[in-house]
């Protein structure tokens, strides 16, 4: 699949202002976790905001893929309303 130029900052900006409020309401239930994944977060928003937009993508994707193990074995919790964007199997 062949993604264009228009597309890619659509979901860029999607994501990156979903992964905005997630941070704003987190609630980290082991701390072991918070630091990691606050670095991570950390570096998204400084290569979006220097507009290195492509690791900015990575990292969004990298993300949301440590929030969605994170939240499946109950390390963290956001509210209800965010959990639509997220894959709960557990």
């Amino acid at each position: 699949m062949e993604i264009n130029e228009e597309e890619f900052f659509y979901y860029l900006d999607r994501e990156y202002k979903k992964l905005e409020l997630i941070f704003k309401n987190i609630k980290f239930l082991d701390n072991r976790f918070e630091d990691f994944l606050i670095s991570y977060y950390k570096d998204l928003k400084y290569f979006y905001e220097k507009k290195d937009f492509v690791k900015a993508f990575e990292l969004e994707n990298y993300i949301w893929g440590i929030l969605d193990t994170l939240i499946n074995l109950k390390l963290i919790e956001v509210p209800e309303e965010y959990k639509k964007w997220f894959k709960l199997f557990i």
